[in-house]
C-alpha cells in the first residue's frame, strides 16, 4: 500500500511497531496530526489463536480504531478501514465487526469521510509465514520443505484469492468516496482448499501430498465470496492472475531454504 501511495506522488507517513509507534502509542496523534487521511490496517490476527487473549485483540482492533477515528475528528482526516467478510464466529470477526461498525458511527454522528475495503484471502510475496497461518505462505512453506499440506477441514471450503496489489489500490482508491461506501476486495472466483494446495504442490514440486486435520476453533463451514459491492463505484475489481498466484508461491522457496524456524505444524 505504501508503495501504491508513493506512485501516485503522494507523501506517506507509516505508523507500525517496527518503527516504535503503534495505534497504542501516546505518539500517534501527534505523528497523524498533519496528514490529510489515514488508511487503517493495524490489527491482532488469528482464529482460534486469540481465544486464549481475547481481551489484547479487543484492545488493538476496537480501541485502536477508536483512536484512530478519535484522530481524524479531531484533525479532520479521511479514514479508510480495512474489514472482512461475516464468515465465523470469532474474537477477531467480533473486534472487526466492532471498529466497521464504530467508523461507521464517527462518519453518521461527526462527519468524518470513512470507507471500507472488505478484504478477502490476501496473497502475496512477503506474507508471514507462522501464527496466525494463511492458506498460501503455510501451504508454499510446506510443499517447498516436501511436507504435507495441512488442511483443516475436508478441504472442500471455498476461498476467494486476490492479489495484494489489488487490494492495496482498492485501499488507495477508496479515499477518494468517504461516505461510509464499502469495496469488495475479492475476485468473486471460488477455489477450494483442496484446488489450491494440488497447485501449490505443482509449483513446488512436492510429492509429499495434504494431510487433513480437525477445523480449528473459530472456523466452520464454506467460504464467503466477494459479491462485488462497490466495483461499480471503482469502476474496475479485482481478478485472479495464474502468474501472481505462482510467483508468489515461488517466492517463499527461498524463505525455506534461508530459515531458522520450525515449520507450523
Amino acid at each position: 500500500m505504501c508503495r501504491t501511495l508513493l506512485s501516485q506522488g503522494l507523501e506517506v507517513v507509516e505508523v507500525d511497531r517496527t518503527n516504535g509507534i503503534d495505534i497504542l502509542s501516546p505518539q500517534l496523534k501527534e505523528t497523524v496530526e498533519y496528514c490529510d487521511g489515514v488508511i487503517h490496517l493495524a490489527g491482532v490476527l488469528g482464529t482460534a489463536e486469540l481465544f486464549d487473549d481475547p481481551g489484547y485483540a479487543i484492545d488493538v482492533n476496537v480501541k485502536g480504531a477508536l483512536r484512530i477515528l478519535q484522530a481524524a475528528q479531531e484533525f479532520g482526516l479521511a479514514y479508510v478501514g480495512i474489514t472482512m467478510p461475516p464468515v465465523w464466529e470469532n474474537v477477531y470477526q467480533a473486534t472487526k465487526t466492532a471498529a466497521k461498525s464504530l467508523a461507521s458511527a464517527w462518519h453518521r454522528h461527526y462527519g468524518i469521510p470513512v470507507s471500507h475495503v472488505r478484504a478477502y484471502n490476501v496473497f502475496g510475496p512477503g506474507q508471514k509465514v507462522g501464527v496466525p497461518q494463511k492458506i498460501v505462505p503455510t501451504f508454499a512453506a510446506r510443499a517447498w520443505s516436501q511436507l504435507p499440506i495441512p488442511i483443516w477441514g475436508d478441504g472442500t471450503q471455498r476461498v476467494d484469492l486476490v492479489y495484494v496489489e489489488d487490494v492495496a489500490k482498492m485501499l488507495v482508491d477508496a479515499i477518494a468516496f468517504g461516505h461510509d461506501e464499502v469495496f469488495d476486495a475479492g475476485t468473486g472466483e471460488a477455489k477450494t482448499v483442496n484446488e489450491v494446495a494440488v497447485e501449490v504442490n505443482r509449483i513446488a514440486g512436492s510429492q509429499a501430498g495434504v494431510e487433513y486435520l480437525p477445523m480449528r476453533k473459530g472456523e466452520h463451514g464454506d467460504g464467503v465470496l466477494a459479491s462485488g459491492e462497490g466495483w461499480d463505484l471503482l469502476g474496475w475489481h479485482p481478478s485472479f492472475r495464474e502468474e501472481d498466484f505462482t510467483f508468489t508461491v515461488e517466492t517463499y522457496e527461498s524463505v525455506i531454504m534461508d530459515a531458522t524456524w520450525t515449520l507450523p505444524s
